[in-house]
């Protein structure tokens, strides 16, 4: 019993030294941002979710678009910086969005 309590506790500590060494490393991880992406879409719908679907494929755009220009490490619109969304709501034509965005990586 003594030696698997050893062996539980020097896991416990290597575990807990990893992840001291990964945290910090990808805590002061700073972005590495490229030039400016811009995806757009346009989406019909009734009481709002002809804009709601725009926004998301217009997101979709967006990642697709950075992934051409700068590789699919830049496709994440969640570490996107300067985020700027221009949805029109559409009531008998289509709505429509274009968002930009600078992709960056860690």
């Amino acid at each position: 019993m003594r030696k698997y309590r050893r062996f539980a506790a020097a896991g416990l500590a290597a575990a807990t030294v990893v992840a001291m060494g990964l945290g910090s490393s990808v805590a002061n991880a700073a972005p590495r941002c490229r030039a400016p992406v811009s995806g757009d879409a346009s989406s019909l719908g009734i009481l709002g979710t002809g804009s709601a679907k725009a926004r998301v494929e217009a997101r979709r755009n967006w990642e697709a678009n950075a992934a051409a220009a700068y590789g699919r490490r830049y496709a994440s619109f969640y570490f996107a910086r300067g985020v700027r969304w221009d949805c029109k709501p559409g009531f008998i034509l289509p709505a429509t969005c274009v968002v930009t965005a600078s992709p960056c990586r860690y």
